[in-house]
């Protein structure tokens, strides 16, 4: 009989390479993801005063908000959800804008001292009911939009300009209506759960997917019922060891007229650089596909200004699967996925170094085909990527404190901005407004690919 011990070493040396928990340990404190041995050093602190929260994750509000309004959102590592009008923010403001509502999750579920929320996202159930999604270390917590809206509300009926919760005014409450968590973790402490770092809603079956920081892979629930329909995609002993051998930081529900015709597709992808084609019905494994292999294989394919793409070979590797899968986003029935690697380019202070180390790529997929058609090597990790389809781009954030735009057939970058984060984390994007968020708090505004005006969201 196989031991709780023997699990949770089986699972660390399989799962977080020592040579990859020795660079979290010592390398830039806005990486976001940390072993999960450390969860202290999860957040952002140093480098930016030792007081400002980095943003995870952000959205724009639904378009039917009532009283015409509309808002984007955000979350925190320190566990806050925080809302700017919409309108207001276009035109900029004398020093950073404040928001006109802050949230803390903390004490809603918490099962730790601080909470760090990762994603965050609006969906649409079958009532038409617009819901807020947020992930994190609580797991998954569910709030009505309308809850936010009358909160917003009330404090602008008390004052002008919403302050933070220290000061006088008060703040109206807003709680989940719901929340789903993942099973007690043998990675974690104490058999505590481990963290949801993205969601992902298939609306034409109404399932919620998490994918999570433990062995257990990728949560499914079901949204009526509010039950735990299963999990795939982990090392767990129960998966025959099928799936992936590290956390998971992504996952993507593909609707039926996106590439997978008569079956929902659900894609995920983690530290162990693979990615994992799933039948989302079944959660049978379909395809998993390794990054780093995929680039050896069409080197030519990924080019680095115009010069073949770095092997398993050469010093893109400190050592085995040293890639690691990020973000993801879909444009019609095309993929676009981007990830980073162990190397000495991933501290935010490269940003300003020209060397020309690898750390990142951007690769985009053929849906139907479940084929590579193109990408591109990054002298930068990349940790967002997003379709706009206003520009007609595909849009990314690293650690280079810029955004990039690439031409959507081919991953050709057309051109670059500067952001106010020094290390991007999220992008959102509605219409021809875009929001950039990252670390120390900064929010940027984009209309078009011009910044308009800078946020802040503090701590």
């Amino acid at each position: 009989m196989t031991s709780t011990n023997q699990i949770v070493s089986s699972w660390t040396m399989s799962g977080i390479h020592s040579a990859k928990a020795n660079f979290f340990r010592n390398h830039d404190p806005f990486v976001k993801y940390h072993s999960h041995s450390d969860r202290t050093t999860k957040c952002s602190g140093s480098g930016s005063g030792g007081n400002t929260c980095t943003i995870y994750g952000s959205a724009f509000s639904p378009p039917t908000s009532y009283n015409n309004k509309k808002y984007f959102v955000v979350c925190t590592s320190n566990g806050c959800i925080a809302i700017w009008d919409y309108e207001a923010s276009k035109y900029g403001s004398v020093g950073p804008l404040e928001p006109v509502l802050t949230v803390s999750v903390n004490g809603e579920n918490n099962r730790f001292n601080s909470t760090v929320l990762y994603d965050l996202q609006f969906i649409e159930i079958s009532n038409g009911d617009h819901l807020l999604v947020a992930s994190g270390d609580p797991g998954i917590l569910i709030y009505k939009w309308s809850h936010f809206e009358d909160a917003i509300s009330s404090v602008s009926s008390s004052k002008p300009q919403c302050q933070y919760p220290s000061s006088a005014i008060s703040i109206p409450k807003v709680t989940p209506i719901t929340s789903f968590h993942p099973h007690p973790s043998p990675s974690a402490h104490y058999g505590e759960s481990v963290e949801i770092n993205c969601a992902s809603y298939s609306k034409s079956e109404n399932v919620l997917y998490g994918a999570a920081g433990d062995m257990f892979g990728c949560y499914q629930w079901d949204m009526s019922t509010e039950k735990l329909l299963g999990t795939f995609g982990g090392s767990n002993r129960f998966d025959r060891g099928i799936g992936h051998t590290d956390y998971l930081h992504v996952v993507k529900s593909i609707p039926d007229n996106e590439g997978s015709p008569g079956s929902q597709c659900v894609i995920t992808g983690g530290e162990d650089g693979n990615m994992g084609w799933w039948e989302g019905k079944s959660r049978k494994l379909i395809e998993l596909v390794n990054m780093q292999k995929v680039i050896d294989r069409n080197r030519d394919m990924f080019s680095q200004n115009n010069n073949p793409a770095p092997n398993s070979r050469t010093s893109w590797n400190i050592g085995s699967n040293s890639l690691w899968v990020s973000s993801m986003t879909t444009n019609s029935n095309w993929l676009a996925v981007c990830g980073g690697s162990e190397c000495s380019n991933n501290s935010i202070t490269s940003r300003a170094s020209m060397g020309t180390t690898s750390s990142g790529f951007l690769s985009l997929w053929h849906l139907p085909t479940r084929t590579c058609t193109s990408g591109c090597i990054t002298r930068e990790n990349l940790n967002s990527v997003v379709y706009n389809q206003s520009l007609d781009c595909f849009v990314t954030g690293g650690n280079e404190g810029m955004i990039s735009f690439w031409e959507p057939t081919n991953m050709v970058r057309s051109s670059r901005s500067w952001s106010s984060p020094p290390a991007t984390y999220s992008i959102s994007v509605d219409s021809n407004m875009m929001v950039v968020g990252g670390a120390g708090g900064k929010l940027d505004l984009f209309v078009d690919r011009i910044r308009v005006s800078e946020l802040q969201c503090q701590s």
